[in-house]
């Protein structure tokens, strides 16, 4: 006999989930370090709101409302969860930020409406750098050595970097003549890699446009651009492509990233350059970003940008060696020693250690007195925090208040 589900009180929605304590905090750690390799390029952080117009998402990524998570709001007007930042960061400096070149970073959630596909969550976080006002290779190189530099900084190991661009794609289907409103569906069946539906949408374009559509995935490592110069379209897209290798060497960064044609990112507001990292053991790509030139243009204020976004639940997943802040020190005592270890706690947090302090069980395991329980306890005298070793810890949860007089 099947079980009863459960009440909605007693569950989360699909694609959603809680962060119990050390989870949570292996992720702010590794927030923290991507925070610190975008400052130490020079960007500034900037924050936007969770909900906009979803006219908004719909002039930025073109996303159909089923895709979105969409509010009412109490005046009648249709409201969305943001599905991504970078839209966001652009309609910022499109209409709030006067100077020609901004440097900005992001961090927050970020939500998608529709179906929960590879695993994915409905709300997970990004963190990522937005170069806006500055086109050419020197601006890709910059961005592209900084997501490998961010990732390698998190802890993200073995960090590969697939580079393509999106002005191929482009006139690969240009060339293949397709009608307006089949470009959009090929393009979907080709980033679910579903070739079935490629070869069948295809069935009408020249021979060699349809075999290099689905060769796509195939078009990538050190014979990646000569091959695709042999298709004959988009030269000036592998000529941008080419020029961005070019500079990256300057970084040292150049064996972590290669040629990676068949790349498809999954907004279209790409123009120029896009990319995606990949890590071990992790079965989507843990960074995605590109170049998007007419963005900001959607928004009143042509200006040419290039960005990424870390997944940072995918960063995490590959990450062996994110620390954590070290165990809390439990302190308990007996009545009469409470006003001294009340004390000794705040001196102790003053120096830095995480400290919970309460009434000892009844009865206390040490006697009256002040006692101790941690992996890794510290001792706080004179402003001064130690780590205790383990024949101290024995000395004064066994001397008592004494020691903290």
């Amino acid at each position: 006999m099947r079980s009863a589900r459960p009440p909605a009180w007693l569950r989360l929605p699909p694609g959603l989930r809680d962060w119990a304590p050390d989870d949570l905090a292996r992720l702010r750690a590794l927030e923290g370090r991507l925070r610190g390799a975008f400052e130490a390029w020079g960007y500034r952080e900037v924050a936007t709101p969770a909900l906009e117009y979803l006219e908004t998402w719909q002039r930025g990524t073109g996303a159909p409302p089923r895709a979105l998570f969409v509010v009412v709001d109490r005046t009648g007007e249709l409201l969305a969860l943001r599905p991504e930042m970078t839209v966001p960061v652009a309609r910022f400096v499109a209409t709030r930020w006067p100077a020609a070149v901004a440097r900005l970073y992001y961090v927050g959630p970020v939500f998608r409406g529709g179906e929960v596909v590879r695993g994915d969550g409905r709300e997970f976080l990004q963190a990522g750098v937005e170069r806006v006002g500055e086109g050419g290779p020197d601006a890709d190189a910059e961005v592209v050595a900084l997501a490998v530099d961010a990732l390698r900084g998190a802890g993200v190991p073995e960090v590969r970097v697939g580079l393509g661009h999106a002005g191929f794609l482009r006139a690969l289907l240009d060339a293949a003549d397709l009608p307006d409103e089949e470009r959009g569906p090929l393009a979907a069946a080709l980033l679910r890699r579903d070739f079935v539906t490629v070869s069948a949408r295809l069935a009408t374009a020249p021979q060699e446009v349809r075999k290099a559509l689905q060769d796509l995935p195939a078009l990538r490592g050190p014979e990646a651009l000569p091959r695709a110069r042999r298709v004959g379209v988009g030269q000036d897209a592998l000529d941008e492509l080419e020029a961005v290798c070019d500079a990256l060497q300057a970084y040292g960064v150049g064996h972590a990233v290669e040629v990676d044609v068949g790349i498809v990112r999954d907004f279209d507001y790409y123009t120029g350059v896009v990319f995606e990292a990949y890590a071990p053991a992790v079965g989507a790509p843990v960074l995605g970003g590109g170049r998007y030139d007419g963005l900001l243009a959607r928004f009143g204020d042509p200006r040419p940008a290039v960005g990424f976004a870390v997944h940072a639940e995918r960063a995490l997943a590959a990450c062996s060696g994110v620390e954590v802040a070290s165990q809390v020190l439990e302190v308990y005592y007996d009545p009469e020693a409470r006003p001294l270890a009340l004390r000794w706690a705040q001196t102790a947090r003053a120096a830095g250690v995480r400290v919970a302090a309460g009434p000892a069980p009844s009865p206390s395991p040490q006697g009256s007195g002040v006692w101790f329980r941690s992996d890794g306890p510290w001792w706080v005298q004179g402003g001064e925090a130690r780590r205790l070793a383990p024949q101290e810890l024995e000395a004064l949860t066994r001397g008592g208040a004494s020691w903290l007089s």
